[in-house]
């Protein structure tokens, strides 16, 4: 057993077992510190950058995190029932190094999504003291962020928990004075404005929102679940009432104040000194979330070097590119994410329910081919169905001719594939 293996605390290696498994009230802290983000509420604003008004906005955000909740309902159950962790999981889709080339890939884009939180971190603070240069304080930021991802889901737990109490009622009072700048909510909703986006790609920025969270991350966090009434329970409260709360804060500022960055509408509003320390604390408890996960993908990649080695370098490449601005790219990076994260969410899916029919063999004794072609070409169809099939939700679309794909390639040589497979494993 290597050393990465014995001081595997995470679990990033192998299942969580029973004994470490959690409730409700742990979890939700959890996963709503990844959703409830600064960064959401720019996609928000985004949204409302493209929209006629405030329905049509609603209307693709609650399309988009739909879809997202049925998305995150089924990869929570499969990493409830396993144990496993998304790195771990798609070993048994795409094979030994096949795996590796998609855990790389999720952890670039995390590393994305890292480097924009660090560079937000800045610009709250530069944004509050002027004279403060920005740079600086988003390298010192990324720092402590990767230093709480460092120390596990322990102590992102209680940051995620305090996050979540000081971003809501930094939430609660952005919306109440948007509302009121806005002339009330008859005022608000009466706002018309020229539509420049369509109301695909209205749900397309919605989705792109969180979707790389909820087939990266869900598994990840809900390996830890008891149970898959924990899991539904979960995803309802970030899907359903977390993200949209987020989205709509950027929605308002947007049609508001046109700005959909949070630090300038509580400018507008006067409220930046006040809510301060909530924003820093929700841009960590999401851009730590982000550092660990990418340790565990990375740790399936590389798995002889410890998770904590691989978390600083992850950490001082994501600093580095913080300071590059990709912000700036945002709604190019929204629509990225919304087409490449669903297809892989389809061929998992249907890799683990229609391929190995639910009955995985331990990862731990499983010799996996080293690729397995298939599944990258199920993926490769769900992107480029955005290309060919001009009917329908390009998200949705991306996601059935993913598991469509693979589902049949299952029918066709993949679930022979697996028995062979299993039959070896359960053998050695």
């Amino acid at each position: 057993m290597s050393r990465a293996e014995m001081n595997d605390t995470e679990h990033s290696l192998n299942a969580v077992p029973q004994s470490e498994r959690r409730g409700l009230t742990q979890l939700v802290f959890t996963w709503i510190g990844y959703v409830f983000t600064v960064t959401i509420m720019s996609a928000g604003g985004n949204i409302a950058n493209g929209a006629a008004d405030l329905w049509q906005c609603m209307a693709a955000i609650y399309t988009g995190y739909g879809i997202l909740f049925l998305l995150s309902l089924l990869v929570s159950y499969v990493s409830q029932k396993t144990g496993y962790s998304f790195g771990l999981l798609t070993r048994y889709s795409f094979g030994a190094y096949g795996s590796r080339v998609v855990s790389l890939f999720t952890t670039l884009t995390l590393l994305g999504w890292f480097s924009i939180n660090c560079y937000l971190s800045g610009s709250v603070v530069h944004t509050l003291f002027p004279g403060i240069p920005q740079i600086p304080v988003s390298i010192m930021f990324g720092a402590l962020y990767t230093f709480t991802a460092l120390k596990g889901q322990k102590i992102m737990n209680r940051l995620g928990s305090l996050a979540t109490a000081l971003v809501l009622v930094v939430g609660i009072v952005a919306i109440t004075c948007g509302v009121r700048d806005a002339g009330g909510i008859q005022a608000l909703m009466s706002i018309r404005q020229e539509q420049t986006r369509s109301f695909n790609d209205l749900v397309t920025l919605a989705v792109g929102s969180v979707v790389c969270g909820v087939v990266g991350w869900v598994p990840d966090i809900m390996r830890f679940s008891k149970s898959h009434k924990t899991s539904l329970g979960v995803m309802a409260v970030g899907m359903g009432l977390a993200g949209p709360f987020m989205l709509v804060i950027g929605v308002i500022g947007m049609m508001v104040y046109s700005q959909y960055d949070i630090a300038l509408i509580l400018q507008e509003q006067g409220f930046l000194a006040f809510a301060f320390v909530g924003l820093i604390g929700n841009i960590w408890s999401t851009a730590q979330g982000n550092v660990y996960s990418s340790g565990l993908n990375l740790a399936s990649i590389f798995t002889k070097v410890s998770r904590e080695k691989l978390i600083m370098i992850f950490g001082a490449l994501g600093i580095i590119l913080g300071t590059f601005g990709l912000y700036q790219y945002f709604s190019s990076w929204l629509t990225f994410l919304a087409t490449v994260f669903p297809p892989i969410g389809g061929v998992v899916i249907a890799n683990y329910f229609l391929v190995w029919k639910q009955d995985l063999p331990d990862v731990s004794t499983t010799a996996f081919p080293p690729l397995i072609i298939l599944s990258f070409v199920a993926f490769a169809g769900g992107v480029f169905s955005k290309y060919i099939i001009h009917v329908g939700l390009t998200t949705v679309n991306a996601l059935i001719v993913s598991f469509a794909l693979e589902a049949l390639f299952g029918v066709l040589y993949l679930n022979k594939q697996a028995e062979r497979i299993r039959s070896d494993a359960k053998g050695a």
